[in-house]
């Protein structure tokens, strides 16, 4: 029996059996503190077709298994992950979760999907000098 495909809107923690296809639109590799020439983590920005976005991440001790798997513009089915909270002082998406790369996390590439190429969503210039928007969300 196959999963039935979710929505980036729709992930919380309540599960592990999510099943997604998205868009990586941002890839980034984070350097360990102590020593710059290693991998802390590789973090992602991920879109659906309704264009709502997740971060994921993939931690050092799972980057030799996935570091060759993923690339910025391409889409993707991705199935078995964590989902925790979205903390921290600079987030890239507004989603109150985010996505964790488990061993156990399969990657499939979706050459399918109708995922637009990029998910801009612009701010005004009023609402930037005038403080509206949240400052903890990268704009």
């Amino acid at each position: 029996m196959s999963m039935a495909i979710n929505y980036v809107s729709d992930i919380n923690p309540s599960k592990e059996s999510w099943k997604i296809i998205v868009r990586v639109t941002h890839l980034w590799h984070v350097p360990s503190y102590n020593n710059p020439s290693e991998l802390q983590s590789i973090e992602l920005v991920l879109m659906d077709e309704k264009g709502d976005k997740i971060q994921a991440s993939i931690k050092r001790s799972m980057i030799m298994t996935y570091r060759n798997l993923l690339n910025e513009g391409e889409s993707y089915t991705l199935m078995t992950f964590g989902v925790g909270l979205n903390s921290g002082d600079y987030k890239p998406t507004s989603h109150a979760y985010k996505i964790n790369f488990l061993n156990i996390t399969k990657v499939e590439v979706n050459r399918d999907a109708s995922i637009p190429l990029y998910g801009f969503k612009f701010a005004s210039y009023g609402d930037i000098i005038s403080n509206r928007l949240d400052d903890k969300i990268l704009v």
